[in-house]
């Protein structure tokens, strides 16, 4: 596909007819490469505010790869790490666009949508082509389900972005404004012509692809999307690989991949142990189980909103409780609108449904 034709079939697809919008995974981010032990130590406020002044580059440097290593399981609280130390150029209200593009992904990271496009628009209104900004901008809207004007997005990055970038960005959208098998053959036939990227671009770009495929239940196919970058992967990332695994029935594979990597790391993901119980339940283990369930009655005694979607799926798959269930899945939906959020939504529905008619027949 040269160019002109992909240029075409963007400004083309701004006419079509909308599909209902469904939202894809999340896509994962880059994969640490240093030692996690630079980064135990937070500066106090006096402190941060000083090196911020002296030596702004290097700070702004510890802010990504503090955000980076974030991703990596067991490291999800760096997340307060980088917000703290973002706090003061953002609360000087900085020019520098990398400060706000870093702030947006602190601020996506605990669903705080709105800021997180606002932070967005101060790195357009200093560099209107940043590559990077815009594919985040893209991904949040999806998660929003406004498709539409994630489409814009990935119309911005034509003369800023090589095409395999752009046209994973625009067929990923396009898979919810239309055709969904469409978009999944276009985007296979760009990969097998041009091979996936090398960088952080081939874990996205399977990711797109998996998350299509298993929108059109090709299990399998999702699975070969996923399986060679399991190494390493980010949380989100294995996350997804898990949902595949599920949804082949590959209970004892979710067990023996992940169960290494979650007590390898220095914390425990709750997802990942999630859903390492949900695998459980086929095998009749319960060590996983016993985990989560001290963990979901700490998030529900907090009331834990960012993580809803993990307490409605283990009232769902863990801890049958249908009511319980149905009232996180409508929580994490006022937010999150991704793929999985709508299917949570109505398997918490059904669940709902199937307890009243069964109650009705006894």
């Amino acid at each position: 596909m040269n160019i002109r034709i992909f240029l075409v079939i963007l400004l083309g697809w701004s006419c079509l007819a909308h599909a209902e919008p469904t939202i894809p995974e999340s896509c994962t981010t880059l994969v640490a490469k240093w030692d996690p032990a630079e980064f135990r130590q937070a500066d106090p406020p006096s402190t941060a505010e000083a090196r911020w002044q002296s030596d702004p580059q290097s700070r702004l440097t510890r802010a990504r790869k503090t955000i980076e290593l974030a991703a990596k399981p067991g490291y999800s609280h760096f997340y307060d790490r980088a917000r703290t130390l973002l706090e003061v150029p953002v609360e000087a209200q900085t020019d520098n666009p990398e400060v706000w593009l870093l702030w947006a992904k602190v601020q996506q990271h605990y669903h705080d949508f709105d800021a997180a496009l606002s932070a967005l628009e101060r790195v357009f209104r200093a560099q209107p082509g940043h590559v990077e900004a815009r594919l985040l901008a893209a991904r949040i809207y999806l998660i929003q389900g406004l498709p539409d004007r994630a489409h814009g997005h990935c119309i911005a990055l034509i003369g800023n972005a090589d095409l395999v970038t752009a046209s994973a960005c625009a067929l990923e959208v396009a898979s919810y404004r239309q055709s969904l098998e469409a978009s999944y053959r276009s985007l296979q036939a760009l990969v097998q012509r041009e091979g996936l990227p090398d960088d952080e671009r081939g874990p996205w770009i399977a990711q797109i692809l998996a998350d299509m495929a298993l929108r059109l239940s090709r299990f399998e196919e999702a699975e070969s999307w996923l399986d060679p970058h399991l190494d390493g992967a980010s949380v989100n990332y294995l996350l997804q690989w898990s949902e595949v695994q599920l949804a082949l029935g590959n209970h004892t594979r979710i067990i023996e991949e992940l169960e290494s990597v979650v007590t390898a790391a220095p914390n425990i993901d709750d997802a990942l142990a999630l859903r390492l119980a949900i695998a459980e339940q086929a095998t009749e283990g319960d060590r996983w189980k016993d985990y989560v369930e001290g963990r979901m009655a700490l998030r529900l005694q907090r009331q834990d909103t960012h993580h809803a979607s993990d307490l409605a799926r283990y009232y769902l798959e863990v801890d049958p409780q249908p009511e319980k269930a149905l009232h996180w899945a409508e929580i994490n939906w006022e937010k999150a609108r991704e793929h999985s959020d709508r299917r949570l939504l109505q398997q918490a529905r059904r669940s709902v449904e199937k307890n009243i008619s069964e109650k009705r027949a006894h």
